[in-house]
């Protein structure tokens, strides 16, 4: 009889032990979170603000504050989706207002944001192709009038945009991979055009400037005069076509390249080093179609590995205390001529 107690008491004792344990996991003494008006925000995932018609954008609603709310998405007044990640997308141009709303029983908010849908220029639009491959990249400059006195705000007449094609294989090694270099130099070879002045120093190759036969009658002719920058004295230049190796001239270290002026009808310059200089911006994908889309890019074209569907801009931007810098344009880009 005792030994039975004794096993009944020990069986209540583990009992009591495991209801103890439940108890506390369970989380009964944890306060729940109570609910409050909800506060919500529109994230873009893509972080594009345009796209190319029937593409889509990726926007997330970000709820704050609350343990509860149901969404709406609305595109233009009109309610569409009541998830959390929205892909938007028209095969009609246009701007449009995408707003989402998060409501409970004490109150509701909402966020907005508009996406343009445009059919910019696209890779597909690029006739002037040098290469093969399965990856593309493009290569796209942009010259300004050299009379235009203010070079941060040009109007679009006086910007002369134009973009090259450049096909590559992908290659089994990583450090195999085309630059941004080799990409200009066998552009330039192939494009009687186009004409470029590099120059090799301790970092790599830097791109000097950009000259375009604009009227091509195969010839072209840039001049500058003596400049002296740091106590240093720059000899001006004077350059024809015929100092251009398949495009290319490699600055000596006493010619002056800055404001450096075309002297040749219906032909482009952009370029220099101390005074303004071609400044490199990087952009990705099938269309760049905004300016703030595109990065700038502190390497030389040199130390640059290409990507498939990359976007290597050039502008002419001044050097001034602000180091301010001339976004590419992309409304005014346009195909480079056939060669």
């Amino acid at each position: 009889m005792k030994k039975n107690l004794l096993y009944i008491l020990a069986i209540l004792a583990i009992t009591g032990m495991w209801s103890s344990c439940s108890d506390n996991d369970g989380g009964e003494d944890e306060p729940e979170m109570p609910l409050t008006a909800p506060e919500v925000s529109v994230q873009n995932l893509s972080l594009k603000n345009a796209i190319l018609p029937a593409k889509a954008v990726r926007l997330r609603a970000n709820i704050i504050n609350t343990t509860h709310a149901d969404l709406q998405w609305f595109v233009e007044g009109k309610a569409t989706s009541t998830d959390t990640i929205y892909e938007f997308s028209s095969a009609t141009e246009g701007e449009y207002k995408i707003k989402v709303t998060a409501s409970n029983i004490l109150g509701e908010a909402s966020d907005s944001t508009y996406i343009t849908v445009q059919d910019g220029f696209k890779i597909s639009d690029v006739k002037n192709w040098t290469g093969e491959g399965e990856c593309r990249s493009v290569l796209a400059i942009q010259w300004v009038k050299p009379e235009v006195e203010d070079l941060l705000h040009p109007t679009d007449e006086d910007v002369f945009f134009r973009a090259w094609g450049y096909k590559w294989n992908k290659p089994q090694k990583r450090e195999d991979t085309p630059t941004g270099e080799e990409m200009i130099i066998a552009i330039a070879k192939e494009d009687p055009r186009l004409f470029v002045i590099v120059q090799v120093d301790g970092h790599g190759t830097a791109i000097k400037g950009f000259g375009y036969d604009g009227n091509g009658d195969g010839k072209i002719s840039i001049e500058s005069d003596d400049f002296v920058h740091n106590k240093i004295e720059y000899k001006g230049i004077s350059l024809t076509e015929a100092d251009f190796t398949n495009g290319i001239y490699v600055q000596k270290q006493e010619d002056n390249i800055d404001d450096v002026r075309v002297t040749s009808e219906g032909d482009w310059w952009m370029g220099g080093w101390y005074v303004a200089y071609a400044s490199y911006w990087l952009g990705y994908g099938e269309a760049v179609l905004e300016a703030e889309e595109y990065e700038y890019s502190n390497f030389y074209a040199s130390n640059r590995e290409l990507e498939d569907e990359c976007w290597d801009a050039w502008t002419f931007s001044p050097i001034n205390d602000a180091e301010q810098n001339i976004l590419p344009i992309p409304r005014l880009l346009k195909a480079a001529a056939i060669k």
